[in-house]
């Protein structure tokens, strides 16, 4: 099975295995990563899923939808490598990488 690594608020980096056609956050919410709030429930109507990916994600993502990008003006420090964990769909592609949850998801 995938996985990738989720270094939490903590800064304890988690192991995080993955199905490939799920989201970040459901294998993160499976894993018991903390953090990650997602309060809306990963329907994108929130920025409570906000994760900061590393330079070894650049080329296996779409850029963020205009819905998740509205929503990213909203997170509390965002970056230009701010997501919306409920929006990342994971792949065989990301097996190995690794991102950060925000600290703040407020």
């Amino acid at each position: 099975m995938p996985q990738l690594t989720c270094v939490d608020p903590n800064e304890q980096a988690i192991n995080v295995a993955f199905e490939p056609g799920e989201t970040i956050l459901q294998a993160t919410h499976r894993a018991g990563v903390d953090g990650i709030l997602a309060e809306c429930g990963g329907g994108c109507s929130c920025a409570t899923c906000h994760v900061i990916l590393t330079s070894d994600w650049e080329g296996t993502l779409d850029a963020p939808s205009l819905q998740e990008a509205d929503m990213l003006s909203f997170a509390v420090d965002s970056t230009p490598q701010s997501r919306l964990a409920c929006q990342v769909q994971l792949n065989g592609q990301h097996d190995g990488l690794t991102l950060a949850v925000a600290k703040r998801q407020y």
